[in-house]
C-alpha cells in the first residue's frame, strides 16, 4: 500500500487534529473532505433494482388513489380485509386504539370475533416467530412502520415480502412464514383471520 498522502486525501490524525486544537478547518480542507466523501460514495456506488422507479411511481399512484377515494369505517360494521382495502380508511378508524406503553413483543386489541373472522389491531416490536396456518387464511395492511415478510410455499418455493404503511399481504394456508420488523418503531397491522371451517 503506497504510504504517501495524496493531495485530496484526509486522515484520521487530519481530523484528531482538528477536534483537538479546536480550530476550524480552513476551506482548502473542507473542500478535500467533500472531495474525499464524493470519491468514497461513487466507489462504494450501489446501483438500485431495475424495477425500483415503477415500485416507487406505484406505491406513489396507489397512496393518491387512497387519499381520494376515502370511505368512512365504523367499528360495528367492518368491512372484509382485502387488497382492495384503504389503509388511510383503517388507521383513521383505530386512531384512538392503543397498545400498553410496556406491552412486551406483540400486542393485539380484538376488533371482532365470530364464528367467519378474528380481526385485530396489533403492534409488533420486533418480529412474529415463523408460523403455518391449516385452517385460517391470514392477511394483514400496515398502518405504521415497516417489515419484511418470509414466506416458504408447501414446495419449498421462498421469498421475501418487504412492506411499508399502506401495504396488504395474503398468507395462504400451508405457508410457512413471519415477519421481521425493520422501522425502529414498533410496526401497526390491521390482522385478519379469515376462518376455513365457517
Amino acid at each position: 500500500m503506497n504510504n504517501l498522502k495524496k493531495k485530496n486525501d484526509i486522515l484520521k490524525s487530519d481530523i484528531s487534529q482538528w477536534l483537538e486544537d479546536n480550530s476550524s478547518p480552513t476551506g482548502i480542507e473542507i473542500q478535500q473532505t467533500e472531495d474525499a466523501i464524493l470519491r468514497f460514495a461513487a466507489a462504494h456506488a450501489v446501483s438500485p433494482d431495475p424495477g425500483l422507479k415503477n415500485k416507487i411511481l406505484d406505491k406513489i399512484k396507489a397512496l393518491n388513489s387512497n387519499k381520494n377515494n376515502r370511505e368512512p369505517l365504523s367499528l360495528d360494521n367492518l368491512p372484509i380485509l382485502d387488497q382492495r382495502s384503504n389503509w388511510m380508511d383503517w388507521q383513521e378508524v383505530v386512531k384512538g386504539i392503543n397498545p400498553p406503553k410496556d406491552f412486551d413483543g406483540i400486542f393485539l386489541h380484538s376488533l371482532e370475533s365470530s364464528p367467519r373472522r378474528e380481526l385485530f389491531v396489533a403492534w409488533v416490536k420486533e418480529y412474529v416467530a415463523e408460523e403455518v396456518h391449516t385452517d385460517l387464511i391470514e392477511s394483514f395492511i400496515l398502518l405504521e412502520g415497516t417489515c419484511e415478510c418470509r414466506i416458504t410455499d408447501a414446495n419449498g418455493n421462498a421469498h421475501v415480502v418487504r412492506m411499508a404503511a399502506g401495504d396488504f399481504i395474503t398468507m395462504h394456508t400451508g405457508e410457512t412464514h413471519d415477519v421481521i420488523i425493520t422501522s425502529l418503531e414498533p410496526a401497526k397491522a390491521i390482522l385478519q383471520w379469515m376462518k376455513l371451517s365457517a
